[in-house]
């Protein structure tokens, strides 16, 4: 049984689905009253209801559990009590605890970017995290992915393909290894069931490394509409990330991703996909699938 935290999520629900794909046994561990239970039941997962705040459902939900596969994070969150102290260090620690004392024998965490630095909260509560994994004694494999494309080009950041509108942090000019939602997840799969992943740290990009000015050329390419763009400078991201670290956390670590993404994330890819072979998304694909969406 393959324990999947942050399964209501975009990349837990695709880990879900590549998971029961492969006619995998895999456990949900969602929120009561979560919208996309129905979803999540219809493809054949069982449901274990509680969250990270709450030890004794932590317990229950990997008892039996072989393999916890963990992608959540309080980012984005609106809900009461969901700060990144509560989900993303102290409910993702207490998420490996359980984990090793009920029996687990191996655990799938998803980071962030190796080149990004511990400079807000987010950042360096992964990494703490990261820490623990290791020491545990389960197998582990930690995924370090760059920023997603169906974030970072999406709605949330203020991308409109229909609108012919954008996003961008600082000049845009810094390549970025853009990665596909679809494809962590394939990795995380890979993690879970691999025995080749196990007691790795695997950084994780997309086929190619492109600047956000390149991939508005791309944008404009398959769309034929010219975009508008909003440009944040960077002082800008680092003046908020300083301003707002007393009062919220999701907003220093959303500055601070932003301000180290302006500066670049480039992760080099051939070894990895030797060892691993598969299809990498690459941005004119995901533009390509948004705009048929």
């Amino acid at each position: 049984m393959i324990l999947v935290v942050g399964a209501t999520g975009l990349l837990g629900m695709a880990i879900c689905q590549q998971l029961r794909q492969k006619g995998l046994a895999v456990r949900a561990f969602v929120r009561a009253g979560s919208p996309r239970e129905p979803a999540l039941r219809a493809l054949g997962i069982d449901i274990a209801t509680g969250d990270l705040t709450d030890s004794a459902t932590i317990d229950a939900a990997c008892t039996g559990v072989t393999t916890v596969v963990s992608t959540a994070t309080g980012m984005g969150s609106r809900r009461r009590g969901d700060s990144l102290r509560a989900i993303d260090r102290a409910g993702q620690l207490a998420l490996v605890t359980a984990a090793k004392r009920c029996g687990v024998q191996r655990f799938v965490y998803m980071s962030i970017s190796p080149n990004f630095g511990p400079v807000a909260p987010l950042l360096r509560y992964k990494r703490e995290v990261e820490r623990a994994v290791v020491a545990s004694g389960m197998r582990y494999t930690i995924l370090q992915p760059s920023a997603f494309m169906e974030v970072w080009l999406g709605p949330l950041l203020k991308w409109d393909l229909k609108a012919g509108t954008g996003q961008i942090f600082g000049k845009g000019d810094r390549p970025m290894s853009l990665i596909s939602i679809d494809d962590v997840a394939a990795f995380s799969v890979i993690g879970a069931t691999d025995s080749r992943a196990a007691n790795r740290v695997i950084p994780l990009g997309g086929p190619q490394a492109i600047t956000p000015v390149e991939v508005i050329r791309i944008f404009e390419s398959v769309t034929g509409k010219t975009f508008r763009i909003t440009h944040v400078p960077e002082v800008i991201l680092q003046i908020v990330r300083t301003v707002a670290a007393p009062f919220s956390e999701q907003a220093a670590s959303g500055a601070a991703l932003g301000a180290q993404a302006a500066a670049g994330d480039v992760i080099e890819m051939d070894a990895t996909l030797r060892e691993f072979p598969m299809h990498m998304t690459t941005v004119e694909e995901f533009c390509r699938r948004s705009v048929g969406a």
